[in-house]
């Protein structure tokens, strides 16, 4: 919990997410009082019952009068934690039923839909053409080549590199914050497409104009708030659309940087427009445990990092070790760091590599 004398925007926040680092300090400058639920930090997981929740929230005084909820993940399949959530509690940006509802793109109304946007086929039946999924996945977890289980379904694979799109919603209006590149982990047999950083691209957006004025259209018909973003591939001249995130996600790490007070936009501290206040190039990337890996000193070695594990503990394989964070004014020198810096992380722990294709 962080605490503070000073007044603050709100009371009490609660921020549930994998990983809190990128969120704390900006949440921590609008609440008086911020609780944390993070199970990839945090030794106990107290998202993994309802009965454990509660008793949390009871534990901490956390009252719903006073409370507001702050969300990036870790409820993927926690559907009585989200309706007890939407029953009791505001919600920052978008309530749990529209999240979930949304984070199957599948859901989305027909009408949406054009010649050129589209969404990937699905099948019952595994084909090879086909990608397994599991219905809550994100971050490019549980999806695989084919993956046995009785809540999966077969999406039809799209070659070529995934892209996302970030933005900020309102009543008011859709304000596109930019373009990104994805990373994936390379030469991981169980997780073959997990998301592993992201890269701010450059992007002609008079040859976006209609996927743009297809995300506004979108956002309207949902009653969109806060920082929400998109997953997606190009090709043979069609957007796919791959996963929606109505929700805090990675990539907000990198406009915050790039934008004056995002956070407070987020939670509707503020509605007036977007300031920004760099056109830096941004990225970051995660580094995941090729086995199990008990964190040291010698992370220290390893520049720029955030996520920092606690010294001593135990990460287990294929969970995120830490983060590498790039920001430059030039897009090569920008992709020539982050190549240099992965190598040299790999020499230091035993993660990962990425598979790096930049556009």
């Amino acid at each position: 919990m962080h605490s503070n004398l000073h007044k603050k925007a709100f009371k009490n926040g609660l921020l549930i997410c994998n990983g809190h680092e990128a969120y704390h300090d900006d949440l921590a400058d609008i609440f008086d009082n911020l609780y944390i639920i993070d199970p990839y930090y945090q030794k106990q997981n107290y998202l993994k019952s309802i009965e454990i929740f509660i008793e949390y929230l009871k534990k901490n005084n956390i009252s719903s009068n006073t409370t507001k909820i702050i969300y990036s993940s870790g409820l993927e399949d926690k559907k009585d934690i989200k309706e007890y959530l939407d029953k009791e509690f505001f919600i920052c940006g978008n309530n749990f039923y529209k999240y979930t509802l949304l984070s199957n793109p599948y859901n989305l109304d027909k009408k949406l839909f054009r010649d050129n946007i589209l969404l990937p086929d699905v099948s019952k039946t595994f084909h090879y053409k086909y990608i397994s999924k599991k219905k809550n996945s994100s971050g490019g977890l549980n999806v695989a080549n084919n993956l046995i289980s009785s809540d999966i379904f077969y999406q039809q694979f799209i070659p070529g590199n995934t892209y996302s799109v970030s933005f900020l919603s309102s009543k008011k209006d859709t304000h596109i914050l930019g373009f990104n590149q994805l990373f994936v982990v390379k030469d991981n047999a169980k997780y073959p497409y997990l998301h592993a950083g992201a890269i701010t691209l450059d992007i002609d957006y008079e040859q976006l104009y209609h996927y743009i004025k297809w995300i506004n259209d979108f956002s309207s018909m949902y009653k969109l708030n806060g920082f929400c973003s998109i997953d997606y591939k190009i090709y043979d001249n069609k957007i796919y659309i791959i996963d929606i995130n109505p929700r805090l996600s990675g990539t907000y790490k990198l406009y915050k940087k790039r934008y004056e007070n995002l956070i407070h936009h987020h939670v509707g501290l503020i509605s007036e427009k977007l300031l920004s206040v760099s056109n830096e190039y941004y990225a970051y990337i995660t580094l995941f445990a090729k086995n199990d890996y008990v964190a040291d000193e010698t992370i220290f070695k390893i520049k720029d990092i955030s996520d920092i594990p606690i010294l001593g503990e135990t990460i287990k394989k294929n969970m995120p070790i830490l983060t590498l964070n790039f920001k430059s004014n030039d897009k090569t020198k920008i992709m020539t760091k982050i190549k240099k810096r992965i190598k040299s992380a790999m020499k230091i722990i035993d993660c990962y590599n990425i598979e790096l294709e930049y556009e």
